[in-house]
């Protein structure tokens, strides 16, 4: 399953439910949790993480990523989309 984050407070919630099996992505604010620095990110350490890079690019973060997650454009967003047979969005 694919999970959509676009909230570091949604992050909180769905890494309850999230599985090792399952495909993360940061989108939105949730980009924030990307970088090493960030009170949340150890949330999503040793998930399978990809970030949105115009979001990361729009809020000023890109070169603040932890190199331990896959910061990819709108068309790795679709590839995400097109490999997993769910997805679920968390505000």
């Amino acid at each position: 399953m694919l999970h959509i984050i676009k909230s570091t407070q949604a992050l909180s919630e769905a890494t309850q439910y999230i599985s090792e099996s399952d495909e993360l992505l940061l989108i939105e604010d949730a980009v924030y949790a990307a970088n090493p620095q960030h009170k949340d990110f150890g949330q999503i350490k040793g998930l399978s993480t990809s970030v949105l890079e115009n979001d990361l690019a729009a809020r000023g973060i890109l070169n603040r990523v932890s190199p331990s997650l896959r910061v990819i454009p709108y068309s790795g967003f679709v590839s995400l989309t097109v490999q997993c047979e769910q997805s679920l969005t968390w505000n």
